[in-house]
């Protein structure tokens, strides 16, 4: 390994690390506060720190920067660290991406950094007892090195990858089902590009390969961000308003518009607060999806606000018109209420239109159906 070796692989971790810091330079100008993003910009900057202690390395590899013990010593201990803190925090960024709650606990947040700990003080203690036991007098490292250095890391992927793959079996939906999946990947891909990095390390196939699912994990938040609502994760009132945008009236497609919102919503939260609130509307929206998996109809969901939601259905079959998916709609609202022991009733009034003809729009028929949504509210209150 020489000078050609020292430069390629610092330009490839140059270039990584300038696209990383391109997206936390994003993330602080859109000043985002949600714990999601959080321990994924952690995830970022980790990487960010081992891709330029790596550029160090390479240099002493290379033959460009002098083999001093303790140089040598610190930029070890360095990846060694920062390696497991890579693996830690992104096992933080499913948890909290796919909705678990465990490491809110005092306990399990301990447990979740454990192997991290041990790991790091496992390297430190045996340093301390034997100076060269894991870089000798040449400032090799020993056969134990790398091992070590991967344990903690493998433990954190292994168990997020488990995790994700659990919740994807018992997603509801099958796009809850695909976020899961694709967080899962980002273990195995980080896994296939160190094995790649080990088999061929004069190119830096670890630093681009991790760069890049970061990269597109970022542009899929950035996505998530733009067009689904935070609390219900359905479509929100921009992609409602875009995806509207884009349809017309066709001779062989049919296309409803239907409104739904929650009866007595106020009272929820007036009398049990908006927290329960919020998950009154989380369970609606679960029920909305719950719906829709049933179909195969183009139904589109969408949170228009506050306690309202809009589907739009594209050429429905008899058996899927919206009055039997109103039906269905209400069975698994009472579902909902039955599977959580809700102290309150979850029901909705639901009005619905039609597309009608070339003059037509779908602000029209959005209007018509808000007007029968109204009188579908009044009278179910008669009927109370």
């Amino acid at each position: 390994m020489g000078k050609d070796y020292f430069f390629y692989y610092a330009e490839g971790n140059f270039v990584c690390i300038m696209i990383l810091l391109i997206i936390l330079a994003n993330d602080w100008v859109n000043n985002t506060k949600q714990e999601k993003q959080i321990w994924f910009n952690r995830t970022i900057i980790a990487h960010i720190l081992y891709f330029t202690t790596d550029i160090f390395w390479s240099g002493i590899l290379g033959g460009q920067i002098p083999k001093i013990r303790f140089l040598i010593i610190f930029l070890n201990l360095a990846n060694y660290v920062l390696m497991s803190y890579m693996a830690y925090a992104w096992f933080m960024y499913m948890a909290v991406a796919e909705g678990m709650t465990f490491w809110k606990n005092k306990r399990n947040k301990i447990l979740c950094l454990l192997p991290m700990t041990i790991s790091t003080l496992a390297i430190v203690i045996a340093y301390l007892i034997k100076p060269y036991f894991w870089i000798n007098e040449a400032g090799e490292v020993n056969a134990l090195y790398s091992p070590m250095q991967v344990a903690a890391p493998a433990i954190y992927l292994f168990v997020a990858l488990g995790l994700s793959m659990r919740n994807a079996s018992k997603a509801e939906t099958r796009e809850d089902k695909k976020i899961f999946r694709l967080i899962g990947i980002y273990p195995i891909a980080v896994l296939l590009f160190g094995v790649l990095q080990i088999v061929a390390l004069n190119a830096p196939a670890f630093c681009f390969g991790v760069t890049v699912m970061l990269l597109f994990f970022y542009i899929q938040s950035m996505q998530t961000r733009i067009s689904v609502d935070a609390l219900t994760r359905l479509n929100n009132r921009g992609q409602i308003n875009r995806y509207v945008d884009q349809l017309r009236f066709q001779d062989n497609v049919k296309v409803y518009v239907m409104l739904m919102d929650l009866d007595h919503f106020k009272q929820i939260n007036d009398t049990y607060g908006h927290a329960e609130g919020d998950r009154a509307l989380v369970l609606a929206a679960e029920a909305l999806k719950r719906t829709c998996e049933r179909f195969r109809t183009p139904i589109f969901l969408g949170r228009y606000g506050g306690d309202e939601f809009t589907i739009i259905l594209q050429n429905p079959e008899e058996k899927n018109h919206p009055e039997q998916l109103m039906d269905v709609i209400r069975d698994n609202l009472a579902k909902k209420k039955e599977e959580n022991q809700l102290p309150y009733a979850l029901e909705a009034s639901i009005g619905y239109d039609e597309l009608r003809d070339e003059k037509d729009t779908m602000q029209e028929c959005m209007m018509r159906a808000d007007e029968k949504l109204y009188a579908d509210k009044q009278n179910r209150r008669i009927k109370r």
